[in-house]
């Protein structure tokens, strides 16, 4: 039996009944936080340029386009809703898989589910099954390697999950969802490319894989066949192709007993997770000592090699895109703002000489003991060297958010009142806070997502 075989015959019957009480409050938490940070993006100038160019070859109204009073098809409102899950950068993430999980299911539960009326119950259902497809291939595939032959695994491995929780939503049985699966191997695609030159690519990730999964589950249903081998498969199988170290047993290892799913981690820091631990760090270091930049003669940095790959190389950023994938540039402005927020990511911001001059005093290397602990856990050492001699560490591992340092509901449900705030009544956003915290009892959660409309009058 091939892996999307046992995965689609395990998954497609899972019912809301079937979870355990922890996988459930842990889906509403993935649905608070995502939401939240994507209904914060939805006027930011990459949302709103895409929507105006996608909208002359899509007059459908069947879904939602978060935050805003405008609606497209299916395939369009979960491209749009998927990048703007990402735009902010505070996207939840799953350490072991590498990938951020939320901005691509969460899209595709939400217009599905509006299409077809679910319950509430149903939508966890579907999501909790999406989401521990996509973590459970990511976590097979094996993370490092994948990631260092250039891929993205938002958007090669979230496709899969996406497809699963599309599958269920439209109720195909187990064999059509092998199908699907299959099928979304076909649209599997990423890569890191974009960090060359800070390319917003990067924020179509999540939408594509999302809008990959509904067109696959569609094809299934309409009778198209995918490879059942699609990821073990010696001639073009995902896994063969993208990577050295996958091992496929993982994927399917104590499937309905331990749900990966309760390891997806939060980013309190609106920037690439493999910076929150050095940031996490500074800030300590700074509240601890009251350290002012000026005291700094040099800053080095130990983290593992993809943290250096991805965050390391620039101390200079030439965009916001950069800057969030900046180490040296996270910790200065740290130093010098006492915080890490939407506001030191902005083209303004991050032409700051002084901030610049800092950054350059920040040198990031690899280390072996964080290596070999990644993708498990992610690390990262400070060594401050002050102009008085002395040289300050700070060591940090997974970080704010994390497993070890968990976000608590409460702390989710105010992040979410921020970015909503802007764009509802508080009236309104009360009612969205209680519909989600109690998912379970939408019989129909279609009036749920036009609310998502600030126009909405309903």
């Amino acid at each position: 039996m091939t892996i999307t075989t046992r995965l689609a015959h395990f998954f497609a019957p899972l019912s809301y009944e079937d979870l355990p009480k922890e996988v459930i409050a842990k889906t509403k938490e993935q649905v608070l936080d995502t939401l939240g940070v994507a209904i914060g993006a939805a006027s930011e100038p990459n949302v709103q340029g895409s929507i105006e160019a996608l909208k002359r070859y899509d007059s459908s109204t069947d879904c939602v386009i978060w935050g805003t009073d405008r609606r497209a098809s299916a395939m369009t409102a979960s491209l749009i809703n998927g990048m703007m899950a990402m735009s902010l950068g505070l996207d939840d993430v799953h350490l072991s898989a590498k990938m951020h999980v939320g901005a691509v299911m969460l899209p595709v539960a939400l217009a599905l589910g509006e299409m077809h009326r679910i319950s509430g119950k149903q939508l966890i259902a579907a999501l909790a099954a999406g989401y521990e497809t996509g973590i459970r291939i990511g976590k097979g595939i094996g993370a490092s390697s994948h990631r260092l032959k250039g891929w993205h695994a938002t958007s090669t491995v979230g496709v899969f999950g996406a497809a699963l929780c599309a599958a269920k939503i439209i109720g195909l049985d187990a064999e059509r969802t092998v199908h699907a699966l299959g099928i979304a191997g076909s649209q599997s695609g990423g890569s890191w490319a974009f960090q060359q030159d800070g390319a917003t690519s990067i924020k179509f990730h999540p939408g594509r894989a999302a809008e990959g999964g509904i067109k696959a589950a569609l094809l299934a249903l309409g009778g198209m066949t995918g490879a059942r081998a699609v990821l073990e498969a010696d001639d073009g199988g995902l896994y063969k192709m993208t990577s050295d170290e996958f091992n496929a047993d993982t994927v399917v290892d104590q499937l309905g007993q331990r749900y990966d799913l309760m390891d997806v981690v939060r980013k309190p820091y609106p920037c690439c997770r493999s910076m929150h631990m050095s940031l996490d760090g500074i800030l300590d270091l700074r509240r601890e000592y009251r350290l002012r930049p000026e005291e700094i003669v040099k800053i080095d940095v130990s983290t593992y090699e993809i943290g250096v790959k991805q965050c390391g190389m620039v101390q200079q950023p030439g965009n916001v895109s950069e800057a969030g994938l900046s180490i040296p540039y996270g910790i200065a402005v740290a130093l010098y703002d006492g915080e890490v927020g939407i506001p030191q990511f902005t083209e303004e911001r991050i032409r700051d000489r002084r901030v610049l001059e800092l950054a350059a005093k920040v040198q990031v290397s690899a280390s072996e003991t964080y290596t070999r602990a990644y993708p498990a856990n992610w690390g990262s050492e400070l060594n401050l060297h002050l102009q008085d001699g002395r040289i300050l560490n700070r060591v940090v591992w997974n970080g704010k958010g994390s497993r070890d340092d968990p976000w608590t509901t409460d702390e989710l449900a105010v992040r979410f009142r921020r970015f909503a705030d802007d764009k509802y009544s508080s009236a309104r956003v009360d009612d969205m806070l209680d519909s989600i915290l109690h998912l379970e009892k939408m019989k129909d959660i279609s009036p749920f997502v036009n609310q998502l409309m600030p126009g909405c009058t309903q």
